[in-house]
């Protein structure tokens, strides 16, 4: 997941570490819950992770499980260590529906509390119909967004990001289903040569870059942590991405 894979980046660069369940109490651990609904599949993406500080991660032992339920099906998270970060993955199939509460359920050994009820509501789905993947827009020109989705009462927000481009974003407001990112929103960044300009020539044509830009559209419900841990949080998300082309 995208925000997964960001903080795995980040916390690479910064240095961390894991440490073993068994020397954690539930109520010293930061949990992290993620649920995601890709638009082009018919399943919940789940996701836990659990730290001590910003740092170090905890890794569950012996005895010890995450389980996601929701929809009438239950999944047991599988372990995975990549790039630094520990974490806890798996989907649960079937399971889209709007308001349908996602449960995790962290069991611990005999000498520590379990924290069984961490819930959150899945939101309504979106799908993006406009602008269409693989076509070029102009930054000088306004660029038209629509979606589809079932009427709902939570905001969504728009973000784009791409090499040449800085990352923004815009807020759109419930029941919305279009939207218009104005003329300058996509700001190249500086000092960014051309695409297809040799080494050397031109440096810093910031006016001339042309790139993939990624457009995600995101809805985001919040839920609530289960109170043996010390903090945390617990989101599910819906999300439609288009890859467009950034032209000046």
């Amino acid at each position: 997941m995208k925000r997964i894979a960001a903080l795995a980046v980040l916390l690479v660069l910064a240095g961390c570490s894991t440490v073993d369940s068994k020397d954690i109490r539930t109520s010293g651990m930061t949990a992290t819950y993620v649920v995601t609904l890709p638009e082009s599949t018919e399943a919940a993406d789940v996701s836990a992770s659990f730290r001590v500080g910003t740092l170090t991660f905890v890794e569950l032992g012996d005895g010890e499980s995450i389980k996601a339920s929701g929809g009438g099906k239950d999944v047991d998270l599988k372990h995975h260590r990549a790039a630094g970060v520990t974490e806890y993955t798996g989907q649960l199939d079937g399971v889209v529906d709007p308001g349908t509460e996602i449960t995790f359920d962290q069991t611990r050994g005999s000498n520590d509390d379990a924290a069984p009820q961490s819930t959150v509501k899945l939101p309504e789905r979106v799908r993006l119909v406009a602008p269409p993947a693989a076509t070029t827009y102009s930054r000088r020109a306004a660029i038209p967004v629509r979606f589809e989705s079932q009427p709902s009462e939570t905001p969504t927000i728009l973000t784009w990001a791409g090499q040449c481009v800085q990352t923004g974003s815009l807020q759109l407001e419930a029941g919305r289903t279009s939207a218009s990112i104005p003329i300058g929103s996509i700001k190249p960044v500086a000092g960014t040569a051309s695409a297809g300009t040799s080494p050397g020539t031109s440096p810093g044509n910031t006016q001339a870059t042309t790139c993939p830009v990624d457009l995600t559209l995101t809805r985001r419900t919040e839920g609530t942590i289960d109170k043996a841990f010390k903090d945390g949080t617990i989101t599910a998300e819906s999300q439609s991405v288009r890859r467009i082309t950034s032209a000046p």
